[in-house]
C-alpha cells in the first residue's frame, strides 16, 4: 500500500491561507473568553445610594452590603469604579452608590 504524496502547488497561497485560519481561530478565541457585557442605553445597574458618616471607611460600607458568595475585595473594586473614585478615600457627608447584583 502506497502513501499518497501531497504537494503544495503554491506555497504563497498556502501560507496565506494557514495565517489567515489562525487568524480567524485566534479572533472566535478570544471573542469566546472576553466576559464583556453588551453595552446599550438601556443598560442600567442597580445601586444603593449611602451617606457617608464620620467614622465609615469604604471597607466597613463593603462589608454591611456584602451578598452571598461575594468577595469583599471584588466589591471595594466594582464600589470605586462604579463611582470613579482613583483612591478608598471618602469623607463625611459623601454620597456613594454601592452597585447591587439582581
Amino acid at each position: 500500500m502506497k502513501k499518497k504524496k501531497y504537494v503544495i502547488v503554491n506555497k504563497r497561497r498556502f501560507y496565506a491561507f494557514l495565517i489567515s485560519l489562525l487568524v480567524v481561530i485566534a479572533i472566535i478565541f478570544l471573542s469566546l473568553l472576553s466576559n464583556n457585557k453588551a453595552y446599550s442605553s438601556n443598560y442600567k445597574t442597580a445601586y444603593i445610594e449611602v451617606a457617608i458618616k464620620e467614622g465609615d471607611t469604604l471597607w466597613n460600607i463593603a462589608l454591611k452590603h456584602l451578598q452571598e458568595k461575594q468577595d469583599l475585595r471584588k466589591l471595594i473594586f466594582e464600589i470605586k469604579q462604579f463611582n470613579e473614585m482613583e483612591s478608598s478615600y471618602i469623607y463625611p457627608g459623601d454620597i456613594i452608590k454601592i452597585p447591587i447584583e439582581q
